[in-house]
């Protein structure tokens, strides 16, 4: 049989030498609070253990592979920035494999014997509704039975809620969506993040003295829908508050084309280039087209008025 494909998303080569590992398995598209409920048992019980801490994690998204909807070409955590949150929850190493028609079809028995056990797996932490294997039938119980013929336990975490709410990514995806904000940094357990690169635009905003900040952004990211947010903007490593706009400007421009921009008050220095994360915080308004360039400049006053005095309310 070939070789697994699989990587260590830092780049390292794979270990010829197994390292004793607790790994955490899933998508974690999103590593919400339910995901990092799982994250969090992997880390507890590689302390216990003296052993690693590893992530498992797949590419491209299974729904996107298996059904070709092309809505999970959108992610709302691309591998790099999945790898960062994890690290920042204990985990050491992120491991990722390669989500193709040879991954899809295997069975427990080669699940755990090409992938886990050559990187020392020694214990695993999996959600309720993890499902692997042809059409999905292999399920935690199947888990935890091959599990014992190599003396490996598996720990299955249950479901939770918020606000009366299952957890889970496509719950975000819709509240994204929607524009509710808050509910998905609650389901997140933080902000709603997308990171791009300060691109040249036709520097129109600047005209009405709303100069925008136009973003290429980095990954193919679930974007929220249409319409005008209060965001936190990461500007190499410093945090500003501002005002994003999603769509596609038609006061000002009738190509129906779609963009996103951010206006920073105050703020005077060259973006060009320079990498933004962006934190989504508050959904403001839908984007409309105004009848004057001067109603859109006294529209963007306020706008950016609510920006400022909005205080991110208490969870």
């Amino acid at each position: 049989m070939t070789k697994p494909t699989l990587i260590q998303l830092d780049g390292s080569p794979i270990p010829e030498k197994a390292t004793q590992r607790t790994f955490a398995i899933g998508k974690f598209d999103g590593i919400h609070i339910a995901h990092q409920a799982v994250i969090s048992r992997a880390v507890e019980v590689a302390k216990k253990l003296h052993a690693t801490a590893s992530l498992f994690t797949f590419d491209p998204h299974p729904r996107f592979a298996l059904t070709g909807d092309t809505a999970y070409e959108r992610l709302l955590t691309p591998l790099k920035e999945r790898a960062r949150i994890a690290a920042t929850l204990g985990i050491a190493t992120t491991f990722v494999a390669q989500f193709d028609t040879r991954f899809q079809q295997q069975s427990a028995k080669e699940f755990m014997e090409h992938y886990l056990l050559p990187l020392g797996a020694c214990h695993l932490v999996v959600g309720y509704d993890f499902r692997f294997g042809k059409n999905g039938r292999y399920t935690p119980e199947d888990l935890i039975e091959i599990g014992r013929t190599y003396n490996i336990l598996v720990d299955v975490v249950q479901p939770i809620d918020c606000d009366g709410i299952p957890v889970s990514s496509s719950v975000i995806r819709k509240k994204l969506e929607e524009g509710d904000i808050a509910r998905a940094t609650r389901l997140l357990g933080r902000p709603y993040r997308v990171r791009g690169q300060v691109s040249k635009g036709d520097q129109r905003g600047r005209e009405i003295g709303f100069p925008t900040a136009n973003l290429s952004l980095s990954e193919n990211y679930v974007l929220p829908k249409s319409g005008v947010y209060i965001v936190d903007v990461w500007i190499l490593g410093e945090k500003r508050r501002a005002v994003m706009n999603i769509g596609t400007r038609p006061t000002i421009y009738e190509d129906g084309v779609l963009s996103v921009e951010v206006h920073i008050p105050d703020f005077a220095g060259d973006l060009y280039g320079i990498q933004l994360d962006v934190d989504f915080l508050h959904y403001v308004r839908e984007e409309r087209r105004f009848s004057s360039l001067m109603e859109l400049q006294e529209q963007l006053a306020r706008d950016v008025h609510t920006a400022i005095v909005w205080v991110t309310p208490i969870q």
